[in-house]
């Protein structure tokens, strides 16, 4: 079978997905963002010297993508220009020039122009990834937009796949897909960024990784909040910030002892962000929303547990006590309690955090081969 996978925006999740149906034997093609691929690969400073070939070939050479695989890259205009149409269909002509059996889109919240390309490459069956079905808190669309833009994806898809089991339901009620053409398939481990960890960097005891969007549905403001009782009872806890967005400087206002933050801003390319989780003892989740988190399966990949709100489908992948703690969301009392007990606990926390990695390394072969059950049946669908 060859699958042609449509990324947009998420390179690290269609990274992950190809070298793990490649190793099934499944054939893939990834249709990239030229600029997103810039990014990832620390060339953005280089956007405009750069040639698509020469990226391609960066690529390969740092082993992201076995040989087996093959790379298209498009520069996508913004989302709000009519350009976006023209390279839309020049996406439709080289997938069904390249002969593919399925269409895979992975697709974030607003991705207009995907939602049309499921529509225009109709002739092959197609399978779309819904990586955030229900709106989050905060969006910088209306929900009413969101949700739109997602029903337009739905009946343009033979199968809709998404990564929480509650989400099926959600998608039967809000956009009327019947059951049969759901398929529910976990988030995969994130096994590309550890591809990046050629140099390990040493674990900083007390380190907590805030890792992210500083976006309002991220809950940032409760992390802050309960740095004051963590700090009273490990004085050597320090708050570790990488995020990016416009949102960050009002969190930055809310500090109150900054000797006790290390704040990174700006988005990391794949070459310096495993260092970070490295570092870390563990990755707070203070989350008001979510549906899944590749935070959160980035960090079970570096073996670090987890302190997370139960909220979405996050209990689904932190299994309490387990691979991490769950509290409730906006309680700071709960969250920094949590944190505490985990940083006042070696072997604890040393022990979930490998739970957690073992447990990804199980997870990846089945979401290989679920992920392959699903192009089957929009194969079937596609012909009953």
């Amino acid at each position: 079978m060859h699958v042609g996978i449509v990324v947009p925006n998420d390179v690290d999740y269609g990274l992950d997905i190809a070298n793990a149906l490649n190793e099934i034997g499944v054939s893939v093609t990834l249709y990239l963002s030229f600029t997103r691929m810039a990014e990832y690969l620390s060339t953005s400073d280089q956007v405009n010297l750069i040639t698509p070939q020469k990226l391609k070939e960066h690529i390969f050479e740092l082993q992201l993508l076995p040989a087996e695989c093959r790379v298209r890259l498009f520069r996508y205009p913004r989302i709000r220009d009519p350009r976006s149409f023209k390279v839309i269909h020049r996406i439709k002509r080289c997938m069904l020039n390249d002969g593919i059996d399925v269409a895979h889109l992975l697709i974030g919240p607003g991705d207009l122009w995907s939602a049309v390309l499921a529509h225009l490459i109709r002739s092959k069956p197609v399978v779309s990834t819904m990586i955030i079905p229900k709106p989050n808190i905060g969006e910088d669309l209306p929900v009413w937009l969101l949700k739109a833009i997602s029903k337009l994806l739905a009946n343009g898809s033979d199968l809709v796949i998404v990564n929480g089991a509650d989400q099926v339901e959600y998608l039967q009620e809000t956009y009327s897909i019947p059951y049969v053409r759901i398929a529910h398939v976990p988030l995969g481990p994130r096994t590309t960024a550890i591809k990046w960890a050629k140099q390990k960097s040493i674990e900083e005891r007390g380190t907590v990784l805030f890792f992210g969007r500083a976006h309002p549905h991220k809950g940032l403001e409760y992390l802050i909040q309960a740095q004051p009782i963590i700090s009273s009872q490990v004085p050597h806890a320090r708050i570790l910030i990488v995020a990016h967005g416009r949102d960050l400087d009002r969190y930055r206002q809310m500090i109150q002892d900054e000797s006790k933050y290390e704040i990174h801003e700006g988005f990391l390319p794949g070459t310096e962000a495993n260092a970070y989780f490295e570092r870390a003892s563990l990755l707070a989740l203070p989350y008001l929303s979510a549906s899944t988190s590749g935070v959160l399966m980035t960090a079970y990949v570096f073996g670090k547990p987890v302190v997370a709100t139960n909220v979405g489908c996050l209990p689904e992948y932190v299994q309490d006590g387990i691979t991490g703690l769950l509290v409730p969301a906006s309680n700071i009392e709960r969250l920094a309690n949590a944190i505490i007990r985990l940083l006042s606990d070696d072997l604890q926390r040393q022990r979930m955090g490998e739970n957690a990695k073992r447990w990804v390394n199980e997870l990846q072969k089945k979401v290989a081969w679920q992920t392959l059950e699903a192009y089957e049946k929009a194969i079937y669908l596609k012909e009953s």
